[in-house]
């Protein structure tokens, strides 16, 4: 099976279905369940916006419900009956881990029945694992007419083949605004990185941000040779694990195939995994420049985990763990520019929400 759905990215979208199926009344009927999924689900997606300071939300979500519950019956969480979902056994259990917030547990359980459910997923994923990062261009217009320029951002995919890929596609970038250009280089590097497949650009922005939701990708934006790129990668390790906090799952396909990989799940209540964390903070400040005293959070995270590969969410927990401490070896702080989806601040619950992106060895 393959998935389809484009406004399906984030895996809460699931556990926000699995309450409501559970909470209504017995005789709640589909529409009512589907109205309900798509409501709770746009007050997340608007709550969330907020939380994070972020942009509002653009779209209704009205359909997302519907889709949502599919995938529930994809899954075997739940199952249409006399004209209402609910939940299987399996859709049973996996609600329990989410209210005793067995969070680990709960993740490898979403994690297997994606794999097992989605080829194209599951195609994403191994082509992270196999082929390591996935280079997305980011134009800059000002540097648009320049061929070089242009050719700079295909070479991290294409290398040796650079030239004659260009002069492939330059008929068709000619007098493209920089949004078409965009999507059209990101289109040919699927092409090339997914051959035969049909992943389009639309479909595998939200096949990543699924697997963002996951945390089997993570995605940074970096500057490599005059060009600006997101740069998609997997904090798991396909074979030979690098670290003491990957940890293998085996996933047996419908075909009775075996699905291998090492998952990223550091535990930072262990403390040497803390101070490794910690250490690894403290190597990137001498990397990066400081501002008034602070270094930009996000730009920390990104380099902290892709150097020991643990996902974003993660770095935010063990940061979180760092901050705990009596007395903390860092300090933050918050300035209101540059926030967003790809640069969120780190939030941490308390009273109220505290949210920061800055950060800085305390004196």
């Amino acid at each position: 099976m393959r998935i389809t759905s484009y406004n399906v990215t984030d895996v809460s979208y699931h556990y926000i279905g699995l309450r409501v199926v559970a909470g209504l009344p017995s005789t709640a009927r589909r529409e009512e369940q589907i109205t309900t999924i798509s409501h709770n689900i746009l007050k997340y997606v608007n709550d969330r916006a907020l939380r994070f300071m972020l942009p509002e939300p653009r779209g209704t979500f009205e359909s997302i419900g519907e889709k949502v519950c599919q995938e529930l019956v994809h899954f075997r969480f739940a199952r249409l009956i006399r004209g209402a979902y609910e939940l299987t056994d399996m859709g049973r259990y996996a609600l329990d881990l989410l209210n005793q917030k067995k969070h680990v547990e709960l993740r490898r359980l979403m994690i297997t029945v994606h794999l097992q459910t989605y080829d194209n997923l599951r195609m994403v994923v191994q082509r992270h694992l196999e082929a390591g990062a996935i280079w997305q261009p980011i134009i800059d217009a000002v540097q648009l007419g320049n061929e070089g320029y242009v050719r700079s951002l295909l070479a991290p995919t294409f290398g040796d083949e650079t030239a004659s890929v260009y002069k492939e596609i330059v008929v068709s970038l000619q007098g493209a605004n920089p949004k078409k250009t965009e999507s059209l280089l990101r289109e040919r590097i699927l092409q090339k990185i997914f051959p035969g497949d049909n992943v389009n650009v639309a479909l595998f922005r939200a096949l990543c941000d699924r697997l963002i939701s996951l945390r089997l990708l993570n995605a940074r934006k970096v500057n490599q040779q005059g060009g600006d790129f997101l740069k998609n990668y997997s904090p798991c390790i396909l074979n030979t694990p690098c670290y003491p906090w990957h940890v293998r799952l085996d996933v047996t396909l419908t075909t009775n195939d075996i699905f291998s990989l090492y998952l990223s799940e550091p535990d930072f209540t262990d403390e040497a995994t803390l101070e490794r964390l910690r250490k690894a903070i403290d190597e990137v400040f001498g990397m990066l420049t400081p501002h008034g005293g602070y270094y930009d959070l996000p730009e920390v995270r990104d380099t902290v985990c892709d150097q020991l590969k643990i996902p974003e969410a993660a770095f935010d927990e063990g940061m979180s763990r760092l901050l705990e401490l009596t007395p903390s070896p860092l300090t933050t702080g918050l300035h209101y520019e540059n926030i967003s989806a790809r640069r969120k601040p780190l939030a941490r619950p308390g009273e109220s929400l505290q949210l920061y992106n800055l950060i800085r060895r305390s004196s």
